[in-house]
């Protein structure tokens, strides 16, 4: 007679996570024998409530991608979250049953998922890659706004030197300005125009001399 199959209810919040150290672990115990072929003669799974089934292809998908696409597979899709397979079902775990193979000692390899962590331990993982992946991204985010702001206050800067007759070397050189030395009173004279009787004095108006180069 064969031998009772090992049984193993898996929390569907962890059930991808199983499917990858599952995977991982038949990988490195069966060496090179055909997953698909072991798995599909050998490890069954299905849903308690509702009786949906896995199969060895969904099996390896979960292995392969955390969350496939609902419109490739939604069966799939709602598995990597979380829940049954199957929308409106409600369980909370799979049973996955181990037949005997030869080649395959299913109690060390389900204790050595055990006492790695199991699938608890690969999420853990994850959610630390995750996490070290948002950090890095919310650094990034703050660099980029700091050199944001550095550079606003930098053109803010540049515009009060332009607007207030500031110079900037190639663009824009500084006015010179020369008086007319015929308006520059001598040395005794006033800058008052000699008033006219009756009329108020008036002061002297210079005139600037034409810039270099100009008539």
């Amino acid at each position: 007679m064969p031998e009772n199959p090992l049984i193993r209810q898996v929390d569907l919040r962890h059930v991808a996570a199983f499917a990858r150290s599952l995977i991982a672990s038949l990988r490195a115990a069966a060496g090179g024998a055909d997953l698909v072929k072991l798995l599909q003669g050998h490890v069954h799974a299905h849903c308690p409530q509702c009786q949906l089934r896995l199969f060895a292809e969904d099996v390896l998908a979960l292995a392969g991608n955390e969350a496939p696409d609902p419109k490739v597979s939604a069966k799939l899709h709602r598995l990597a979250q979380g829940f049954c397979g199957r929308q409106g079902c409600e369980a909370l775990f799979y049973e996955f049953s181990f037949e005997a193979v030869e080649g395959v000692d299913w109690p060390k390899v389900l204790a050595d998922l055990e006492a790695t962590g199991g699938p608890q331990a690969s999420e853990t993982a994850v959610a630390e890659q995750e996490l070290a992946a948002h950090r890095a991204a919310a650094r990034r985010r703050t660099w980029q706004r700091v050199l944001l702001g550095l550079g606003l206050v930098l053109l803010l800067l540049v515009v009060r030197h332009v607007m207030t007759g500031g110079t900037i070397p190639f663009l824009r050189e500084a006015r010179h300005f020369t008086a007319d030395p015929a308006s520059v009173p001598k040395l005794g004279e006033t800058n008052v125009v000699v008033p006219v009787p009756g009329k108020a004095a008036e002061p002297k108006g210079f005139k600037a001399a034409p810039e270099p180069g100009r008539r």
